[in-house]
């Protein structure tokens, strides 16, 4: 079995938290909303102004109980011969790593439960407004050799997948694009 490049073993694990440490800032404003006050005075025919608050809570994302592990269909990792799944969680992503056996690509799944599309990071390279299995979607051919696709699940949430491949973008590409087309059949 020939020995992993060392591009290849850098550059997933850098690109994973590169994005994820990027795409983690957010302009949420903390507060609790709160009802509006019905209370009237005994002198008074109206009704008070509703409090304010700063801005609602995002709702639940509907992959909050999702495994980014369990993403791959057993039929695509066995065609693409991936083996060594192991977690990839970072503070705001939820991941997934596997390597193919002959060392030559990385693929990575990572759950982005509070961050759309609209929230790519594009520092690391521009990103193309695409569609995977019928979703809107971004691809970026990100430095350091790493593909990205970012598939929409709602406004707040989405799945990135990640393909890195020793012979650069274009493998990478490849076989991340085919790993989110199978992803995103699975999507609520």
């Amino acid at each position: 079995m020939p020995t992993p490049a060392p591009r290849l073993l850098l550059a997933l694990p850098v690109a994973i938290a590169l994005t994820a440490t990027l795409a983690a800032c957010s302009s949420d404003t903390p507060g609790t909303p709160l009802p509006e006050d019905t209370t009237t005075q005994a002198t008074s025919t109206s009704r008070t102004s509703p409090r304010t608050t700063s801005k609602p809570a995002k709702p639940a994302s509907p992959l909050a109980d999702t495994d980014p592990c369990t993403l791959i269909p057993d039929t695509l990792k066995t065609q693409l011969k991936l083996v060594k799944e192991r977690d990839s969680d970072t503070s705001s992503a939820r991941g997934c790593v596997w390597d193919d056996t002959e060392s030559d690509y990385t693929v990575g799944i990572t759950i982005r439960n509070t961050q759309g599309i609209g929230e790519f990071d594009t520092s690391l390279g521009a990103a193309t407004d695409i569609t995977i299995g019928g979703r809107p979607a971004k691809l970026q051919r990100a430095r350091g050799g790493a593909c990205v696709i970012a598939v929409s699940v709602t406004d707040t949430a989405r799945v990135d997948v990640t393909g890195v491949a020793n012979s650069g973008h274009e493998q990478g590409c490849q076989i991340g694009t085919q790993v989110a087309e199978a992803v995103a059949a699975q999507l609520p």
